[in-house]
């Protein structure tokens, strides 16, 4: 519960319908005070967040608050379960869309900090870019988008989407996102998409068909041991341990368009490894003639994708050889 002045301060500020500098100080000492931020707390941000006047620095104090919450103060830590993820999109969705930069800031940075943000979260985040693509509707739709057309807010947005962190492990297309990117080429098709959605198409279908297969999301189980482990005096403390997961992640921040400044300490991968990855396998083969099938023509940008493949994948299955001889 918040504090009995900090409950006086949020009450004249919403009486005010504004916040002012000096009251935005206030609140962080308020609840900074204990270092944590209770459920209620959390609740009271997105009140003040509907305020009409706000001070410039309020979105980075918002996103950053409601990220430690919902990642950061969780068991365990950077696990975003069902209901926490219940909880952010009941409190950011109007009417199918986010509507205000700040929470679809702050539903971007959990996806990127969080280790295992969770489909759901990531499902509806892919919901913000389709609804923006094909009726203009939500935040980044606002007066900058032409319904029906890719552009280049709605390929920064999925850029930001797929290649979080969390999204994956950061580094792999899934099923999921892959028949998403599919879906929405297919209702563009023939439409005056800007040309880097060609190269984000090629790139995330390829990358989802011959990438390394990023590694499996750690159960909750999983992730409170590995936390109890590195927390307990058995774990290793010597210059290896500074190795984490996301060092390895980094190795792949530059593809497709993903910008990182951490530049990775190290990445091997085997030859067996390499090269199981890049071959397009039977299963792969087949999900791929029926996503590109499915509307019965083949279009630019599938053309495009076959293309690549053909001429950079060492091993393809004889399933997809038909469908690259008719393109």
């Amino acid at each position: 519960m918040p504090s009995d002045n900090a409950a006086k301060l949020i009450k004249d500020m919403l009486s005010a319908n504004a916040m002012t500098p000096e009251q935005l100080l206030e609140l962080r000492r308020e609840f900074g005070a204990d270092m944590k931020i209770s459920m209620s707390e959390a609740d009271a941000l997105f009140q003040l967040d509907a305020l009409d006047t706000k001070p410039a620095d309020w979105a980075d104090y918002f996103t950053l608050v409601l990220t430690t919450h919902l990642v950061h103060q969780g068991q365990p830590e950077g696990h975003i379960n069902e209901a926490m993820a219940s909880w952010l999109i009941a409190r950011i969705d109007h009417d199918r869309v986010v509507e205000t930069e700040t929470e679809l800031r702050l539903l971007l940075n959990v996806l990127k900090v969080a280790e295992a943000p969770g489909e759901r979260l990531e499902a509806y985040a892919l919901k913000q870019v389709k609804e923006a693509v094909m009726t203009g509707r939500g935040y980044v739709g606002h007066s900058k988008l032409t319904p029906g057309v890719i552009g280049k807010a709605e390929i920064e947005l999925l850029r930001r989407v797929f290649y979080s962190a969390g999204s994956a492990g950061g580094m792999g297309i899934t099923k999921l996102e892959a028949e998403e990117i599919f879906a929405l080429n297919e209702a563009t098709s023939g439409k005056d998409n800007d040309p880097e959605w060609q190269r984000f198409f090629v790139g995330a279908i390829a990358n989802h068909l011959m990438m390394v297969a990023a590694p499996a999301t750690p159960s909750k189980e999983e992730l409170l041991r590995r936390e109890d482990w590195l927390n307990s005096e058995k774990s290793l403390k010597g210059s290896w341990a500074s190795l984490g997961f996301k060092d390895v992640l980094n190795a792949f921040a530059e593809v497709f368009g993903r910008k990182s400044s951490d530049a990775p300490r190290s990445f091997v991968m085997d030859d067996a490894a390499h090269k199981d990855a890049v071959q397009i396998t039977e299963t792969e083969a087949s999900w791929l003639v029926n996503a590109i099938r499915k509307d019965g023509q083949i279009d630019a940008n599938e053309r495009a994708l076959l293309d690549f493949i053909r001429e950079e994948c060492p091993e393809i299955d004889a399933g997809l050889r038909p469908l690259l001889d008719a393109a």
